[in-house]
């Protein structure tokens, strides 16, 4: 099964986002991908993004709910 991965700039999260708690914030998008639209993914994180992997066809629902929480 192919993969997908989306990048967020660290520097770019906004409320009610913070960013000097990136393990909390990975938590809530991981969760947020599991309840709202059952998308398993694995979220990983280094000084200036985070990535999020999907499997190649979820990439679309998961950028929808992305946009939805304000992170894209």
């Amino acid at each position: 099964m192919e993969t997908s991965t989306i990048r967020i700039a660290i520097r770019s999260l906004n409320e009610p986002w913070d960013a000097s708690r990136i393990p909390v914030v990975l938590d809530e998008i991981g969760a947020a991908l599991r309840e709202e639209a059952d998308i398993p993914a694995r979220l990983t994180a280094d000084s200036m993004t985070i990535a999020i992997d999907v499997t190649t066809d979820r990439l679309p629902a998961a950028a929808t709910l992305l946009r939805e929480l304000g992170l894209i």
